[in-house]
């Protein structure tokens, strides 16, 4: 998982386009908001990622 997207607004080329897709249409999220909201669900994220990777070697074995 690349954290940088989530944390900030310009940490993809996908945020950027999803950016001007909701400024064409009317919807302005501020910076703040999604920073706030990327400082939410990152760590959670990634406890949920490391977990699924850890699991997966388990069961596998490799």
């Amino acid at each position: 998982m690349n954290i940088g997207p989530n944390l900030t607004y310009v940490g993809s080329l996908a945020t950027l386009l999803w950016r001007q897709v909701l400024h064409a249409h009317d919807h302005t999220p501020s910076a703040g908001r999604f920073v706030r909201l990327g400082l939410a669900t990152v760590p959670a994220c990634l406890v949920v990622g490391v977990a699924a990777l850890w699991v997966g070697l388990r069961v596998t074995g490799r």
